[in-house]
């Protein structure tokens, strides 16, 4: 199978100039003041926006919206780029304590219904226990994965025409049932971040996809090959920084954040190293850096377009 290629979407990017965005300490932006500029009617939403028609028009496959505790809500940018894309898929990464699986569940008939089915949900096993304290989420972490499980059965179950009882640990539900609400509606895939060898047997569980947690990429394609010997679909997070040749790699690099996962390179080693990883067995891969709209038109244009022209090749 080909490789899939997303783009994670940074939804608590800095304050850029450059949108013309206000910061905290300026005034905020005002119809009855500001409605003549165009300039100033610029806000985070539309860079999102922005950066989600950039990966559409260059070849992704699909963008990854998480849920940053610093960030925008994930549920309400994929309703927001579900009306300005039209063929990307929209990966929510999904808080199970946050709302119950019934409504989990029928937020998203509605948004496979406007979107053509183009939905899926992500559930991060691996988030620190500090950072669910602060969203009211106090389950243990040896039980996340048990949570993320009765979520995803739950949702098989009423996802239907009912009624559907189920009485876990986590969720109940008596006589459920979307009926009407599902019928021209796929149910999302799901994807499982992290969670180690009980991530990875959710995943399996559940024909989920099974997202691993930043890694060096030295090593990328023998977890990979372990991963594929237990029939697991893959998706690797990959911090990407590619240029034309060495001199603008090596010109750039000293702005760079450090990070344990990232691949460097030209264009041509770039593609060569993701062909190997597919050939190892991934099915995904996750991209990421800092200037959005920069880089995501760098990679689709340069390095989605080289993976799509060798698939081409190797097919003919």
């Amino acid at each position: 199978m080909a490789l899939e290629i997303y783009w994670n979407l940074s939804t608590a990017a800095p304050i850029d100039a450059r949108r013309a965005e206000w910061a905290d300490t300026d005034r905020p932006w005002s119809p009855h003041r500001d409605g003549v500029s165009r300039r100033l009617q610029i806000n985070r939403y539309d860079y999102l926006a922005q950066v989600a028609r950039a990966a559409e028009l260059t070849g992704f496959d699909g963008i990854f919206i998480p849920d940053d505790p610093d960030g925008e809500e994930p549920w309400i940018v994929t309703g927001t780029l579900v009306r300005d894309t039209r063929r990307l898929k929209l990966v929510t990464q999904v808080a199970p304590g946050s709302a119950s699986a019934v409504y989990h569940a029928k937020m998203a008939a509605s948004l496979q219904r406007f979107s053509g089915g183009r939905q899926a949900w992500a559930i991060d096993l691996d988030v620190p226990a500090e950072l669910r304290a602060r969203q009211g989420d106090f389950v243990p972490q040896a039980e996340q994965a048990e949570r993320a499980g009765e979520l995803l059965t739950l949702t098989d179950g009423i996802w239907g025409t009912g009624p559907f009882d189920y009485d876990g640990r986590f969720f109940v539900v008596e006589k459920g049932g979307l009926a009407g609400l599902v019928t021209q509606a796929p149910k999302p895939a799901a994807w499982i971040a992290g969670g180690g060898n009980d991530g990875a047997e959710l995943a399996a569980r559940h024909g989920a996809v099974h997202l691993l947690p930043p890694q060096p990429i030295a090593g990328l394609a023998e977890r990979v090959a372990e991963l594929k010997a237990r029939s697991l679909r893959v998706a690797a997070r990959i911090d990407l920084f590619t240029r034309e040749d060495r001199r603008d790699l090596d010109a750039e690099r000293d702005r760079l954040a450090p990070a344990e996962n990232r691949l460097e390179g030209t264009y041509d080693t770039v593609a060569a190293t993701l062909g190997e990883l597919a050939e190892a067995g991934l099915d995904v891969v996750l991209f990421s850096a800092a200037d959005q709209i920069r880089e995501v038109h760098i990679v689709g244009e340069q390095i989605v377009s080289r993976l799509r022209s060798n698939r081409a090749r190797a097919a003919a």
